[in-house]
């Protein structure tokens, strides 16, 4: 089998109620239990999805972030933060204010209380909007677009937790919107919504040109860009000393070929359609095609200094906020 993995993985299926029975062709004898593929959600109803349960969206995001029990970052120095780092004799000069009247009570002299410095990382977030995020191989589970929602605005939600400095990429160059303030996850919950609106259905990787030198670029996509390029991107990133990290969503069947008898797949970003026979050989070569997708992925992202991050849609999001925090430059950092 020699079809690419960027067309096999863009599945869309029906459950078997919705089956469509179709005749098989010639020379597959009698067999005809395949099904029809039904078109996948579009952009703008998957919007108005989102914006109908919002709310309880970040709540649930909330949730999760915290859930995921990541604090602020210390940097092992004093500066200015919230945790207490050492006392240090006060200096000539050294304002009242800055004096720890209780400290200096113990003795005959004075001390200033000094806090651990908590240095912000810029931290920038991008969501793929393609048309292969919004499919799911079973209605129990989510579509991939809702999953990588959900995930950035969790995300979002800790890395500010933490004091960092978190800004949201688009796909057309502009300057990221930076997040700040109380209300920093509906801005970024509308900005996403507003972005799927206006989204095209074809892979479609931020500019790097709109990464701020030195930041770390969280992308939660699918990964099914063409090698080159992604490739191409990450080199750009690269060359702004940005850090790139793909949270990498993706479908249970999307792991293996879950279909048997005569299937027609559809292309989800073209219309091509093709009859396969989910044979044994057939998932075995599935299986290689899909190794072959992720070792090529895993090349190319731990060469721009991060090796990404799989996140299954039937697994709990925590799982994937928990291996995103365990990373280095993402954690505990010295």
């Amino acid at each position: 089998m020699r079809a690419a993995l960027s067309f096999l993985t863009r599945l869309f299926g029906r459950t078997p109620r919705d089956t469509v029975r179709t005749p098989a062709p010639s020379g597959h004898g009698g067999d005809d239990a395949g099904f029809l593929p039904r078109h996948p959600v579009s952009a703008t109803a998957l919007a108005d999805s989102l914006a109908s349960r919002l709310p309880s969206l970040i709540v649930a995001a909330r949730r999760i972030a915290q859930n995921a029990g990541a604090g602020p970052h210390p940097r092992r120095k004093a500066g200015t933060g919230e945790e207490f780092w050492q006392y240090r004799p006060a200096m000539s000069g050294e304002a009242a204010t800055h004096i720890d009247w209780r400290q200096s009570a113990r003795g005959d002299r004075a001390f200033v209380r000094e806090h651990e410095a908590q240095t912000p990382h810029t931290i920038c977030i991008w969501c793929d909007n393609s048309a292969s995020m919004r499919w799911r191989s079973d209605d129990s589970l989510p579509l991939k677009a809702e999953r990588a929602f959900l995930l950035a605005l969790a995300c979002a939600a800790m890395l500010l937790r933490q004091g960092e400095d978190i800004r949201l990429l688009g796909s057309t160059g502009a300057p990221p919107l930076r997040l700040r303030g109380r209300q920093a996850l509906e801005r970024m919950a509308h900005a996403l919504i507003a972005a799927l609106r206006a989204t095209a259905d074809e892979p479609a990787l931020p500019q790097a040109a709109a990464i701020p030198a030195r930041s770390r670029v969280l992308l939660f996509g699918d990964g099914l860009y063409p090698a080159t390029q992604l490739a191409a991107f990450l080199r750009a990133a690269t060359a702004r000393q940005a850090t790139c990290t793909l949270i990498e969503v993706i479908d249970p069947a999307e792991t293996a070929f879950p279909y048997e008898g005569h299937t027609r797949f559809t292309g989800l970003e073209d219309d091509t359609t093709v009859l396969l026979n989910g044979s044994a050989t057939l998932r075995h070569d599935y299986a290689a095609i899909w190794a072959r997708h992720q070792d090529r992925l895993c090349t190319l992202c731990q060469a721009a200094g991060s090796p990404p991050v799989p996140h299954l849609t039937d697994q709990p999001p925590e799982k994937a906020l928990l291996a995103l925090h365990a990373l280095p430059g993402m954690g505990n950092r010295p």
